[in-house]
């Protein structure tokens, strides 16, 4: 772990560690270069490792690097801008947007109400459909891999385990929000995505998952959601609820054909473009979509 004034590669300053996780730690960095702020994520130490598998964890953050440049048009991914080692540890410099993760948006709020977490859902099916427009699949749609600034706009960072076309590589996820395909060993899709994503819906709204694989294996057939969880979908948005329910199918084929479609059906819930919306608690998504979206029509 690196500490405030420490400087990486005779370059980045550290400002202050932003959030740590299984694919590295990411700083918040001053870069003397070109006299910027910026992040930075960086290989965690090495512990038992092998040499080998030490390695390959350091390429695929070049992975994300070489994905970020591919997506580089897609609006509201967060930019790689450079990358290097240090003290044997790979890292790469990025775009620092600021703001919180969704985890921690979604914890403050207690239950993210149905009109604030359309409005998130929404940000990310553009975003989402962004990279599926290109032929890439994120395969980690998750609460942790999204930021929302202090303005209320949404990104999606950690390209990671994204993949592009039927790329032959592991399942990749993360319990909660995996797809059941996925456990089966089948290729991610953008419907695998949009499970994610669905999943991503209830756990801001109702504080729950939908779904909990604990056992690796995918049952042929939905599990039943407990009684508490049935109580607690009644409390939502009718659209938000079935829009929702509809992105968690089991089948694939039953889900949402796209992230627009999604979007679609989720606009219905948020303001138009004559009903400019009061400033909610900060970030406020729901006034940041509107404002993008109709402050010239205004």
């Amino acid at each position: 772990m690196f500490y405030p004034g420490e400087i990486i590669d005779d370059r980045y300053v550290v400002r202050d560690l932003l959030g740590s996780g299984n694919s590295g730690e990411v700083y918040a960095v001053y870069d003397e270069g070109v006299e910027q702020e910026l992040a930075l994520k960086i290989q965690p130490a090495r512990v038992l490792e092998s040499t080998r598998s030490y390695r390959e964890w350091g390429d695929s953050l070049g992975e994300e690097v070489v994905a970020s440049q591919c997506l580089r048009e897609v609006t509201g991914l967060v930019r790689a801008l450079g990358s290097g080692t240090h003290q044997g540890r790979e890292y790469y410099v990025m775009d620092n947007v600021g703001g919180r993760d969704l985890v921690d948006f979604a914890d403050r709020e207690g239950a993210v109400s149905s009109d604030r977490t359309a409005a998130v859902v929404t940000q990310l099916c553009d975003i989402i459909g962004g990279l599926h427009s290109h032929g890439w699949v994120h395969r980690d749609i998750k609460l942790e891999n999204a930021l929302i600034d202090d303005g209320g706009r949404v990104w999606l960072i950690d390209l990671g385990s994204a993949v592009e076309g039927d790329a032959d590589v592991d399942p990749a996820g993360t319990p909660g929000y995996i797809a059941p395909e996925i456990v089966a060993g089948d290729p991610a899709t953008p419907r695998s995505d949009i499970f994610s994503l669905g999943c991503l819906l209830f756990r801001m709204s109702i504080m729950r998952f939908p779904y909990v694989n604990k056992t690796g294996w995918r049952p042929e057939v939905a599990p039943p959601f407990p009684d508490d969880l049935g109580r607690a979908l009644d409390a939502l948005n009718p659209v938000v609820r079935e829009v929702g329910l509809r992105m968690i199918a089991w089948n694939p084929n039953d889900r949402p054909q796209s992230t627009r479609e999604v979007a679609d059906a989720l606009r219905s819930v948020l303001p138009g473009p004559v009903d400019l919306p009061q400033l909610g608690r900060k970030p406020d998504p729901v006034r940041w979509y509107w404002l993008s979206t109709y402050a010239g029509e205004a």
